[in-house]
């Protein structure tokens, strides 16, 4: 059964043991986890292939790319060579060792290839995408750090243009929307929490966080979605009433959910973002900025609601009052 996009957790062990349990305590919510051996210190291959509790991605991580993996390229190369010999779901490759991994007989070992940048966010995301799936990768991988809460634009766009599975990630806090929008683009094969509340990069939350409050798989099942872009720390309560208000009005009839985006700003490139993710309409809850070029888009900046799916249409100025909201969104106000 496809369940893409699937919730990941980018496990930090200690050892293969440490990597198993973990594993097992998210087994119930995530659907596959990575193993980050270059944060080990020490790994049996043979183990966490045969015993991982979910289908695994084997990444050996260099410094130049994040990791902390202090041997060369021609051990790292061994280790994933190794991983795809215990017949491992997938193994995660930078560049740098892309071609010599790809030309390997794979058995059913899928190749993802990865390019970080923890600085900014990558110049030419279709470039390099291309770059590294016409090198052999099965599904490619693309990361870039957010400055702002704008830069969750390219990774989503870069997603919606594509016609095989990739990864799109932005991160940082400016980029957790990234994460969360995963859900709603059919192109995403996965989005990453970690498996606790100490992440492997910048931004992530926790896989549990992300199934249980967030509704990530939710999400990514209904027909249709609405989201609130809300400040840190996310006001839970509000968005509850929200959503029971949704589900007593649509009584069972359409499968509906509402996603909180934490950010600290609503700008062009968060509603275009939306838009792609084909986010229904979005409620904007007191401590997230407006930017006044949303006028630019149709969209009045003073509101607190807007539909944004079609016509654009931005009257709505109470986010007090769900039913009216709900109202609102549905085009009977």
């Amino acid at each position: 059964m496809d369940i893409r996009p699937h919730l990941a957790a980018a496990i930090a062990a200690r050892d293969s043991a440490d990597a198993l349990a973990q594993t097992e305590s998210i087994a119930s919510f995530a659907s596959l986890v990575e193993y980050r051996l270059d944060l080990m210190s020490s790994f049996d291959l043979a183990l966490l292939a045969r015993e991982s509790a979910l289908p695994a991605i084997f990444t050996c991580r260099p410094p130049h790319q994040g990791g902390l993996f202090k041997g060369s390229a021609d051990e790292r190369k061994a280790i994933l060579a190794q991983a795809i010999e215990f017949g491992v779901d997938f193994i995660d490759v930078e560049e740098d060792i892309l071609a010599d991994i790809a030309s390997l007989p794979r058995g059913k070992t899928r190749l993802i290839a990865s390019h970080h940048d923890f600085q900014s966010m990558p110049g030419d995301w279709v470039g390099i995408g291309n770059r590294l799936r016409d090198q052999g990768a099965d599904i490619v991988k693309l990361v870039g750090f957010a400055a702002n809460a704008e830069d969750v634009l390219p990774p989503i766009a870069w997603l919606a243009g594509l016609d095989t599975p990739g990864i799109g990630i932005a991160m940082g806090a400016g980029g957790v929307a990234t994460r969360l929008l995963a859900a709603r683009m059919p192109q995403a094969f996965l989005s990453f929490g970690s498996a606790s509340g100490d992440g492997t990069a910048p931004g992530q939350v926790s896989v549990e966080e992300l199934h249980r409050l967030y509704g990530f798989h939710a999400a990514a099942q209904a027909a249709r979605c609405f989201a609130a872009l809300t400040p840190w720390p996310v006001p839970w309560q509000a968005i509850e009433s929200l959503r029971v208000t949704l589900h007593s009005t649509f009584a069972g009839d359409e499968n509906v959910w509402l996603l909180p985006i934490p950010t600290s700003s609503f700008g062009i490139g968060i509603l275009q973002a939306l838009q792609l993710a084909r986010i229904d309409g979005v409620v904007r809850l007191p401590g997230v900025v407006p930017d006044p070029d949303l006028a630019e888009s149709g969209l009045d900046p003073t509101a607190s609601a807007w539909r944004i799916c079609g016509t654009l249409r931005s009257n709505f100025a109470d986010h007090t009052a769900p039913d009216a909201l709900v109202a609102f969104w549905l085009n009977q106000d």
